[in-house]
């Protein structure tokens, strides 16, 4: 076998062997990643992400939202309906709206709503929120 035929072969091997990882990679991310039905989509998780961001400041764990996480940061702008005067009541107000859409997008995830409720009872009977 010449030279060139040498790296050839090892060339198409390796491409082999990089396009059988890659398959194997995205086999196992599709195995592995929370699906919509189970309630912990995107959507979740990005509602999630903001809610944890307003209450650690209700909380005094932070001091605003330029200090939550990168992700909750990037997806601020998308509830600012439930934004409020005080943090206590946005923080209600975000766990009420999270869980209306559970209830339209997942209405067979129960652990995932009676979560949802749990956190609405918990949040909107804080004493800082407003009547």
């Amino acid at each position: 076998m010449r030279t060139w035929q040498k790296l050839l072969l090892a060339l198409v091997a390796s491409a082999g062997f990089s396009i059988l990882a890659g398959v194997v990679w995205f086999i196992w991310l599709l195995l592995t990643s929370p699906s919509e039905p189970e309630g912990f989509g995107q959507e979740h998780q990005e509602q999630w992400a903001v809610t944890s961001c307003w209450r650690d400041i209700r909380d005094g764990s932070i001091a605003g939202t330029d200090e939550c996480s990168e992700y909750a940061q990037a997806h601020l702008d998308f509830f600012t309906d439930e934004l409020a005067a005080d943090a206590a009541t946005t923080t209600c107000n975000l766990s009420r709206s999270h869980l209306a859409y559970a209830r339209t997008s997942s209405p067979d995830a129960k652990v995932l709503l009676a979560q949802l409720e749990e956190e609405v009872r918990s949040d909107c009977s804080h004493p800082g929120v407003s009547r």
